[in-house]
């Protein structure tokens, strides 16, 4: 016997409740001095730690770092440019029609108060 557990493909795989700092770094593909250091840079992301002080994150903790790492490596964010994504909730959540729907309307109110100054200064008869 060679001492290889077999898993048994009809049982399904149970979830865990918590993740190890290495199984998040594991799934994220950073390694984890990057995962703590993100802890100090994102207020979102806070791990709840066991009595030894090791780090146990959740199931949110890994959909949240999934999207840190997506916007630094793959988006090519800054951290603080990262950050503000999170904090106003603009990451892949929001569809992209909705986003540029919301810049068009900026860009055009912008305009429309630009066209409103040059008619009140006089300078130049813009229609």
């Amino acid at each position: 016997m060679s001492g290889v557990v077999e898993r048994d493909a009809r049982v399904p795989q149970l979830k865990k409740l918590y993740y190890s700092i290495s199984e998040a770094a594991e799934h994220t593909g950073v390694p984890p001095h990057v995962l703590r250091y993100w802890e100090s840079e994102f207020p979102q992301l806070h791990p709840k730690k066991g009595r030894g002080g090791n780090r146990m994150y959740s199931e949110r903790d890994l959909g949240l770092l999934t999207k840190i790492q997506d916007l630094l490596h793959n988006k090519k964010f800054t951290i603080a440019g990262a950050r503000k994504q999170l904090e106003l909730g603009l990451d892949d959540e929001m569809p992209q029609q909705v986003v540029e729907a919301d810049i068009l309307e900026e860009v055009k109110s912008e305009l429309r108060s630009i066209l409103q100054l040059l008619e009140t200064s006089g300078r130049g008869a813009a229609r």
